[in-house]
């Protein structure tokens, strides 16, 4: 082939080339157009459904601001208004990309009013403080639907009503719920089990009645479960004993019968047990020994018996307070209380203790009150 017919072959195949890329510039240019008009139409839809999130928070909000009928402080005709933005208001705390509200905190400001069921609507909300108020009625069932809740803190208001048999189903992130100092009424429910994440668990000082549900022992995470204060019946379940990594278990002024589980005295963790002012009775389980980081034990004013174990402080080295009054303790005093030397409180009142008082109390120079009354024995005496 002659160097002419090649040069002209070579030049018939790149201007075929040079139209084919011709041709696909005009559908290059369309898809990036069209890639640019989707990109518009999706930020657009972004910045719509994020401004319309924040108009439901500022609503949800508002609907709050209108159940307050008593606001003596005037907090939130002061601080919550149209005319900023709800990230910007006293008691409210926004993530800082979406600017939607995860806090609510107005809590101590003697507000009168009730919830209103907008207040569910804040969808992305982990911490509800309304605590130590006056809000009254009964907690919206929107509430309980609010799975992105971790807090709920309720606690000293004149709020009424049963918790609903299906607690959990929504708010399986919850981590701690005070609904203490209220008005509940009705049965614990058995499904709090189901919020498998909860810490503190406080229902105190309301009128919850029945049997405290064994398969709250199936919450291992809680740390604090405080039940005193209501009309509770019923044994204390032996399922509590499973609660590893429980340090306060507080189920005073109720209606318990039955003995003290023993696997109560093998939690580890356990700081504080409160069980006065119960009916409980039988012997304290030789196990008392067992929690070495008991620091605060009340068993006032139950039927319990037997005699105090001679080796209670033996493995107790943190105990602070000891109120063991009003029950049916007999034997002697042991002598080896003074190994309790972190012992500030001790009272031993109205029991069937007999002999001499152990000379080595005097030891227990932490000690800032003490009451000794032995009843229907030899010796009684106060320790001043």
């Amino acid at each position: 082939m002659s160097v002419l017919a090649l040069s002209i072959q070579l030049s018939t195949h790149l201007q075929s080339k040079y139209s084919s890329l011709m041709e696909r510039i005009p559908s290059a240019r369309m898809m990036l157009r069209f890639l640019l008009l989707h990109c518009l139409i999706l930020s657009f839809m972004i910045a719509s459904a994020n401004t319309t999130s924040i108009t439901i928070d500022q609503q949800a909000l508002l609907a709050l601001k209108g159940h307050v009928t008593d606001d003596p402080t005037n907090f939130l005709a002061r601080n919550w208004n149209t005319s900023s933005s709800v990230c910007s208001w006293t008691g409210l705390t926004c993530d800082v990309r979406t600017h939607r509200v995860t806090a609510l905190n107005i809590s101590g400001l003697n507000l009168t009013g009730t919830i209103p069921s907008e207040l569910g609507n804040l969808s992305s909300l982990q911490s509800l403080d309304l605590s130590f108020n006056w809000f009254s009625g009964s907690i919206p069932a929107s509430i309980f639907n609010m799975s992105s809740l971790l807090s709920i803190d309720f606690r000293n208001n004149t709020l009424f009503g049963e918790l609903p048999p299906k607690f959990c189903d929504h708010l399986s992130n919850l981590e701690s719920l005070f609904l203490k100092s209220n008005m509940f009424h009705g049965k614990i429910p058995s499904t709090l089990s189901s919020c498998k994440r909860l810490r503190k668990i406080s229902l105190s000082l309301n009128d919850f009645s029945g049997t405290i549900p064994k398969e709250v022992g199936n919450v291992t995470t809680l740390i604090g479960l405080y039940l005193g204060g209501n009309k509770l019946q019923g044994e204390i379940p032996e399922e509590l004993g499973n609660l590893a990594e429980l340090e306060e278990l507080w189920l005073q002024n109720n209606f318990l019968t039955g003995t003290i589980p023993s696997s109560i005295f093998n939690l580890s963790s356990l700081s504080n047990l409160d069980l006065s002012v119960n009916n409980l009775t039988g012997i304290v389980p030789s196990q008392l020994g067992n929690p070495s980081s008991l620091q605060k034990l009340y068993l006032s004013y139950n039927q319990l018996s037997g005699e105090l174990l001679a080796n209670i402080c033996s493995n107790l080295p943190l105990l602070q307070i000891l109120f063991l009054d009003e029950n049916n303790f007999d034997g002697k005093i042991p002598s080896t209380l003074p190994r309790c030397k972190h012992l500030q409180t001790l009272s031993l009142s109205i029991n069937d203790f007999s002999g001499d008082v152990p000379k080595e109390i005097g030891n227990l120079t932490k000690l800032n009150y003490h009451s000794e009354y032995f009843t229907w024995t030899t010796v009684r005496s106060f320790l001043e």
